[in-house]
């Protein structure tokens, strides 16, 4: 298993960065995400990527404007992703993120980085 811890400042408020974490294709931030099935109860979804793969979650934790943790499995992947906000005008994230079935030699912040970069953009450009 390999972990990893990411930092981010957002200059948007927390209820924001919370919505585009819980919602993946909420205005398209996550352009890797062509469609989500979510489950009534809305701790399960199934993602389905634009490659036609697809990406199982699991919420164990949703609190709203603070944190969200989730299990996952994307084919032989799977781990674990945790997120905490925290500010009032602005938001400090903070994600860690720990992933199996990635190979000896990959690393798991090149799996996190680009998914926290375009949350960047999209929040930046919502504001």
């Amino acid at each position: 298993m390999k972990s990893c811890v990411l930092t981010a400042d957002l200059n948007c408020p927390p209820s924001l960065v919370w919505q585009y974490l819980t919602r993946p294709t909420l205005n398209h931030w996550r352009t890797d995400i062509a469609e989500v099935e979510t489950d009534p109860d809305g701790m399960t979804e199934r993602q389905k990527h634009t490659d036609g793969s697809t990406t199982q979650v699991r919420y164990t934790r949703r609190e709203k404007d603070r944190a969200v943790s989730c299990d996952f499995t994307h084919g032989r992947q799977n781990g674990h992703f945790t997120a905490i906000l925290l500010g009032g005008s602005t938001t400090s994230l903070e994600c860690t993120f720990e992933i199996d079935g990635i190979g000896l030699f990959g690393k798991a912040h090149k799996q996190l980085q680009p998914v926290l970069d375009m949350l960047k953009v999209q929040v930046e450009h919502s504001v």
